[in-house]
C-alpha cells in the first residue's frame, strides 16, 4: 500500500476484493464436447477436464498411459495423412470443421507442440518450416522443377511484465526497467 499526502492510503492492486482463493467449488475449465472418439475418447475427456476421477492410483496411471499412447499413434498418422490422404478429402475435413474451428484448432495443436518442445522456439520454428515445405511440395514428389526450396518462419514472443516481480523490486527501491 502506498499512503498519498492526506493519509489515504491506495492499493497497488484494484478491482480484486472480491477474489478468494477458494478452489473447492470450481466448475472445470473445459467441458468436454458430445463427439465419437478422435485421438481422446470421451472417457479420456472427461478425464483430462476433471469431470471423472478414479479412486485407485493404478487406475489414474493407467489412463494417462492409455492417453499418452494414443496420442503417440495419432500424431505419428500425420505423416501418412499429409501424403496420402487425398486432397478432396482434406477438403471435406476442413469444411466439416468450418474456418473458426481450423484456426482454433490448429492454434493448439500448434501450443501442444511448443510446450512439446519445451517452449524451444527455434526448433519449433523448424518444425513449422519443415512441415509448410512438405505440404508446399506434396503433390511434386518425382518432379525437379516446380518445387518449394525454402520456407522462412519466425517466432518472437513477447511477456507482459511480471506484476509481483515488479512490485517486489518497487517494494525493495530497486529500479523498475
Amino acid at each position: 500500500m502506498v499512503e498519498d499526502s492526506n493519509g489515504r492510503t491506495d492499493e497497488l492492486f484494484t478491482g480484486v476484493d472480491d477474489v478468494t482463493d477458494d478452489d473447492s467449488e470450481r466448475e472445470p475449465v473445459l467441458t468436454p464436447e458430445d463427439r465419437p472418439r478422435g485421438i481422446l475418447t470421451p472417457t479420456d475427456r472427461e478425464y483430462l477436464c476433471g469431470l471423472k476421477e478414479y479412486a485407485q492410483p493404478q487406475t489414474d496411471a493407467n489412463r494417462r498411459q492409455e492417453i499418452r499412447e494414443r496420442v503417440v499413434n495419432g500424431l505419428q498418422d500425420f505423416v501418412l495423412l499429409s501424403l496420402f490422404l487425398g486432397s478432396d478429402e482434406r477438403e471435406k475435413i476442413f469444411a466439416e470443421l468450418g474456418s473458426e474451428e481450423t484456426d482454433d484448432t490448429l492454434a493448439a495443436m500448434v501450443a501442444f507442440g511448443y510446450l512439446g518442445l519445451d517452449r524451444d522456439r527455434l526448433r519449433l520454428e523448424a518444425c513449422i518450416e519443415h512441415g509448410v515445405l512438405q505440404g508446399a511440395n506434396v503433390d511434386k514428389l518425382f518432379q525437379s522443377s516446380g518445387r518449394a526450396t525454402n520456407v522462412d518462419v519466425s517466432i518472437s514472443v513477447e511477456y507482459n511484465p511480471d506484476i509481483e516481480k515488479l512490485y517486489r523490486r518497487f517494494e525493495d527501491g530497486q529500479e523498475l526497467t
